[in-house]
Parts: structure tokens; C-alpha cells; sequence
């Protein structure tokens, strides 16, 4: 029986190991290697689970007592079934740690052929940094490709998730963490906030735009300002501006008090500050507030909104696109 015993944890090692063992070497697509993953837990966890429940609801009916006076048969044991619940269990366990080892190599190794892009979280959004340093709020841009994604805090403990590439990672004031991801397909992806922090949690919500290479390369000449951007008026600049910053992700233009007043007709507005005095809001205001927001808290809305130097044209385009909504 001992020999055995030993034949099968050999076997389980012999299995495991390697794999684990070169797991850095592997190069993988982590959404399928993570799939895999789960699936194998989701099986194992099953079976474990009607190996126990349907043995244990039969013996409730098989040897339910059946009189009051009846006791049960004295049992001392049965060596060969205890060492079988503890070998089977610990195959599994190596097993199932061999391939955590292996999806976690697979989550923190990067591809060679990558390129990195930046995000740091505030509360409550993301500033993203491509390679070519455009800086955009709540919406990162990549090709098609291999993206590592360094990421880092402003103030409290974030987290960067992206469900839909199976990874995410903690973003931690005064440190630098990173995460990895294969864009293959163009499209949309939601980012997502994963760790509370703070009132406007739920509200901190981003995305990934992947982008073809050349679809791409227009973006950034787009961004660093090519003759059509030069071209356009001041308001459509300001409300390129606005979509661009994430500035909606706090504030409406329809009139909805989210977690910053609604930006619809504000100029001319007169709003009261915390501090009970009341300010006409006007093109000054609204530079003051880009790029110093706790200057002159307005009341009822605390001191969520992160910084912004803009250039003065910027601004004024701002205030220009502003005196459009009403």
C-alpha cells in the first residue's frame, strides 16, 4: 500500500513540476491561459463537492436510526480509505498548485515585443500616458499588440482591473506595480476600479481603446496636433477637451448632479462656496477651478477633483464650449 502511496505523489510531481517549473518560459495568451485555469478549479471543485454530498445524503437514509433504543456499530476504522482521502486530496493540491504557479508566470512575465503605457489613479478616474506621452483621463488608447501597463496612486489604494484580458493590479501611492495584457482584437474594453476607495468608487470607471496600427498612428498625430485639430473652433476644441479630460465621468451636461455639478449653463451661474460666501461663475472660475479644484470648493461637493494644467488656450476653450450648453 505504501509503495503505492508513493507511485502516485511521484506521478503527481513528475506531472506538475515541469510544468510549473518552465512556466517563464512559456510565452501565452493569458486571457486563455487563465480560462483554462478556472475551468480545471470549477471541474475539480464539482466533482470534489458530489463525491462528498451524494455519499452523505445516502448514509442519512441508509442508516438512520430506526428505534430509540437502537445504538450503532462500533467502527475502529479503516486504514486503506484514511489514506486514501489524504493521498487523493494531496495529488490535487499539488496539481492545482502547480498550475497557479504556471497562470501566475504566465499574469507577470511580459512578452519582449511590448509597449508600455502609464496609469495613475486619483480618486476618482485614471490618468493614462501612452508610449508617446499623450496624457487622457479614463480612456487609454493602444494598438494591436502586447500592452504593459505601469501603474502607480496619487492618493489612496486603486485598483486597475480589466476583466475582459482576466488581470488586474493594485495601483499604491509611492509605488510602481505593472500589469500585462495581449490587445488582439480592436475594440472597446471597460477598466474598472477594484478596490473601495472612497465615496465615488463607483463612479471611477474607464476603457481601453484598442486600435489598429494605422488607425493609431493617426490618433497620435491627431493628439500632438496636426492642421485639422489647428482648424477647429474653440468650442469644438473645448468640448474635445471635456470628453478627452473625463471631465463627464464626474459632471453631466444634461443637468444631473453626479458627483460635481451639473456643467450645463454653469457660466453665469452664482453658486455658493463651502466657506458660505457666494462666487459668479465665470471664464476666470473655471480656469481657477481646472487647475486648483480646492481652491474654492463649491458646497455640497467636497474635494474630489484631481488637478489639471492646461495650456490658456485650453482653458478658454473650456469656457468657450461651456457658454454652448445650456
Amino acid at each position: 500500500m505504501l509503495k503505492q502511496v508513493v507511485r502516485l505523489l511521484m506521478a503527481a510531481l513528475y506531472v506538475s513540476i515541469p510544468y510549473a517549473a518552465t512556466a517563464a518560459e512559456r510565452v501565452v495568451d493569458p486571457v486563455a491561459s487563465w480560462n483554462k485555469h478556472f475551468k480545471t478549479w470549477a471541474v475539480v471543485s464539482i466533482v470534489v463537492y458530489l463525491v462528498v454530498t451524494i455519499p452523505l445524503i445516502y448514509f442519512v437514509f441508509k442508516y438512520k436510526r430506526k428505534r430509540k433504543d437502537e445504538n450503532g456499530a462500533y467502527i475502529v476504522g479503516n486504514t486503506a480509505i484514511e489514506i486514501l482521502w489524504t493521498v487523493v486530496p494531496m495529488i490535487i493540491i499539488i496539481m492545482l498548485g502547480a498550475q497557479s504557479w504556471a497562470v501566475f508566470n504566465d499574469l507577470r512575465d511580459v512578452p519582449k515585443d511590448h509597449i508600455e503605457v502609464k496609469a495613475v489613479g486619483f480618486m476618482y478616474g485614471f490618468e493614462m500616458y501612452s508610449p508617446e506621452g499623450i496624457k487622457t483621463i479614463n480612456e487609454l488608447r493602444v494598438p494591436v499588440g502586447n500592452v504593459k501597463v505601469n501603474l502607480t496612486s496619487k492618493d489612496v489604494i486603486h485598483d486597475f482591473a480589466l476583466p475582459a484580458f482576466r488581470t488586474r493590479e493594485d495601483m499604491v501611492p509611492g509605488e510602481n506595480t505593472y500589469l500585462w495584457f495581449a490587445a488582439k482584437e480592436p475594440g472597446e474594453y471597460p477598466v474598472y476600479c477594484a478596490e473601495y476607495c472612497g465615496a465615488g468608487h463607483s463612479q471611477m470607471l474607464a476603457k481601453v481603446i484598442v486600435m489598429k496600427q494605422d488607425d493609431y498612428d493617426a490618433w497620435v498625430k491627431k493628439q500632438k496636433g496636426d492642421s485639422e485639430m489647428a482648424s477647429l473652433t474653440p468650442e469644438t476644441k473645448g468640448k474635445d477637451l471635456v470628453e478627452r479630460l473625463g471631465c463627464l465621468g464626474c459632471h453631466s451636461i444634461t443637468g444631473e448632479t453626479k458627483a460635481g455639478p451639473a456643467l450645463n449653463g454653469i457660466i453665469g451661474k452664482s453658486e455658493e462656496l463651502e466657506d458660505g460666501t457666494k462666487v459668479a461663475i465665470d471664464e476666470a472660475f473655471v480656469k481657477e477651478k481646472i487647475a486648483d479644484p480646492k481652491a474654492k470648493p463649491i458646497k455640497g461637493f467636497g474635494h474630489m477633483m484631481p488637478p489639471n494644467m492646461l495650456a490658456k488656450e485650453e482653458y478658454e476653450a473650456i469656457a468657450a464650449y461651456l457658454k454652448t450648453t445650456k
